[in-house]
């Protein structure tokens, strides 16, 4: 009974840090991730009936995000849509240098359900939700 307290003491005194240490690196995935466009352009089709789509996700360091997206099949279409809301880092994983891991929450503002997406990034690649992603500063935040 005396080991089980003790292992109970040691797990409790142990959690506030590591809850400590979890929002630390949200703050710090949040400040990395903010005022950033994520974009993927896809192209597909073939020669004489291309088509491409472009996404681009802005994550704004007021909170809110803007998502476009851009479809294109030549000749025929171009679809365009914008989607706004607010974002929050919900989980992150910030190692020492610098490469991680975060899950961002976007509420849209339309209503609709949240939708959460993994960003990863370990200096060379980044990553949204596996996708391969370019990112630059926003030019909409």
């Amino acid at each position: 009974m005396r080991t089980l307290t003790l292992l109970l003491a040691l797990f409790l005194l142990a959690a506030p840090a590591t809850a400590m240490a979890a929002k630390k690196d949200e703050r710090r995935a949040r400040k990395m991730l903010a005022n950033k466009v994520f974009i993927r352009f896809t192209e597909t089709g073939s020669i004489g009936n291309e088509s491409s789509l472009d996404q681009r996700l802005h994550l704004c360091r007021s909170g809110e995000y803007l998502y476009d997206s851009v479809s294109y099949v030549q000749g025929v279409s171009i679809a365009a849509q914008r989607y706004t809301g607010s974002w929050k880092v919900v989980g992150a994983k910030v190692r020492k240098d610098g490469t991680g891991r975060a899950r961002v929450r976007g509420r849209p503002d339309d209503g609709s359900d949240p939708t959460t997406i993994k960003i990863t990034w370990d200096g060379s690649v980044t990553r949204l939700d596996g996708a391969e992603v370019i990112v630059e500063r926003s030019d909409l935040c």
